[in-house]
């Protein structure tokens, strides 16, 4: 049933045209809220482990909100991006969490080891803590840490990609390989499981190992990334597997359909591909 299930979504999204995605846009945020939870992000001292929410899901040097740490609870070697993060609808490998509140409870709990008995404790002995939150009225608890964090990841979005403003109407945005690239990208079934805003992030499925034991990348169904931003967010797969984007798409094409795909198609689907990279969040340059 699940097979048959699959082939109906493969057909109806091969078929498809860019009339089926939307453009990223702004999410209202509490600006001075996510001024605080941008603080607390890259404080490797909110942690006893002294770890931040960037050393794994890294915004500095190339921006891409990911990394190659594996310092993570269940050992990912290749820590999903955090751009864009707003307009996932479920979070982790497992997707077993579906908000992004609980999202960063987990994140708090299990890879920083910070619960809230223990923060509401020793939140009251950091005189800077204190003054951040007494800042923008707020007390300095445990409830309002995640709220702060909940406000500054609502602010990642890149925005501007030029296949958003081409869908926006400018038809000179990408160029003729790229639209090539979409094409074969819905023709391929790619955006069977790539699809929505984020183009990820809201199904969970497996990389079929039918045709090849080789195609074993990952243990069971997983949520399926996003490739908004790919172009920066490598290496690919949660074990980061490949390094650079012609190998991984020659790997799906491989084994999620058992075929060899023709060089020009691969160059083309990459094409697309680096026009979902959006600009840099905003509040990431602002003080």
């Amino acid at each position: 049933m699940n097979k048959i299930i699959f082939l109906i979504v493969f057909i109806v999204f091969a078929f498809a045209d860019e009339n089926i995605y939307k453009p990223l846009t702004s999410i209202p945020y509490d600006k001075k809220l996510a001024a605080v939870g941008k603080r607390l992000y890259f404080d490797v001292n909110l942690s006893p482990n002294k770890v931040s929410c960037n050393t794994c899901h890294n915004l500095n040097l190339t921006g891409s909100g990911t990394n190659n740490s594996g310092i993570n609870s269940d050992n990912l070697t290749n820590p999903p991006t955090i751009l864009n993060i707003v307009y996932s609808n479920l979070f982790f490998k497992d997707a077993n969490i579906t908000d992004l509140k609980e999202q960063i409870k987990r994140t708090l709990r299990d890879d920083m080891n910070i619960t809230p008995d223990e923060f509401d404790d020793w939140v009251k002995l950091n005189v800077t803590y204190q003054r951040w939150f007494n800042e923008i009225g707020l007390a300095a608890n445990y409830d309002n840490l995640v709220s702060v964090l909940v406000e500054f990841e609502k602010a990642l979005i890149t925005l501007d990609a030029p296949f958003d403003l081409y869908l926006k109407g400018d038809k000179n945005a990408i160029s003729d390989n790229a639209k090539r690239g979409l094409k074969l990208f819905n023709f391929y079934g790619c955006s069977s499981c790539h699809n929505g805003s984020n183009f990820g992030s809201n199904i969970i499925a497996d990389i079929n190992t039918s045709f090849s034991e080789g195609c074993k990348l990952e243990d069971g169904k997983v949520k399926v990334p996003t490739l908004r931003n790919i172009t920066i967010t490598q290496p690919y797969t949660y074990k980061g597997a490949f390094k650079n984007l012609e190998d991984i798409v020659r790997s799906m094409a491989a084994c999620q359909l058992g075929i060899v795909m023709p060089d020009k198609d691969v160059d083309d689907i990459i094409e697309f591909l680096k026009t979902l990279e959006g600009k840099r969040p905003k509040i990431l340059e602002e003080r």
